[in-house]
């Protein structure tokens, strides 16, 4: 048991040495060749996780969405009409299960990743489950700021028969927070 302990601890400490990872990650090493959906399942595959294959009409949200950053030269997850990536997703013809990642300023699908990967709230969109699908576009802007501009859109399409996520109307008045409890 101790020796198992110390072999662990061993481990740690030589991944928060090497490639630039955090403790909690271990290095960081992605083929700065491969294209994104290899990068993306080969990461759920580490993380027991199904793999994804790209949908045309979540990669039709996510251009959208890219050359919209680009062409208003900003990191967002708000579209320039106010949209969010549920709304674009539902627009392209998609559904309402649907996370996104957006970056700019890399110059590369794996740099994208590496800065996915390393960012907590990335990674939780990144392990989305059941997912099946994903749409990624880069939109360049080289007179601005970052040049680039990245979006992921991760999403399962809705079971048969569902087209939208039900909510319950918001209360009006002084209700409105209690009814949220409920």
């Amino acid at each position: 048991m101790i020796l198992r302990s110390l072999v662990v601890l061993l481990a740690l400490l030589l991944a928060s040495c090497v490639g630039g990872g955090s403790p909690n990650l271990g290095p960081v090493f992605m083929d700065e060749n491969a294209s994104i959906g290899t990068l993306l399942n080969t990461y759920r595959a580490e993380h027991g996780l199904s793999s994804l294959r790209s949908n045309a009409k979540l990669e039709a949200a996510a251009a959208g969405h890219a050359r919209d950053l680009a062409s208003r030269n900003t990191l967002s997850h708000t579209g320039a009409d106010g949209s969010d990536h549920i709304a674009r997703a539902t627009r392209a013809g998609y559904g309402p299960f649907v996370v996104e990642n957006a970056a700019a300023g890399q110059t590369s699908v794996a740099e994208v990743m590496r800065g996915f990967v390393r960012s907590r709230e990335h990674r939780r969109n990144l392990e989305f489950e059941p997912a099946s699908d994903y749409g990624f576009a880069r939109a360049a802007a080289p007179g601005t700021k970052y040049k680039s501009f990245y979006v992921l859109v991760i999403g399962r399409p809705p079971p048969e028969g569902e087209y939208a996520i039900r909510r319950r109307p918001r209360t009006p008045g002084w209700l409105a927070g209690i009814s949220d409890l409920f």
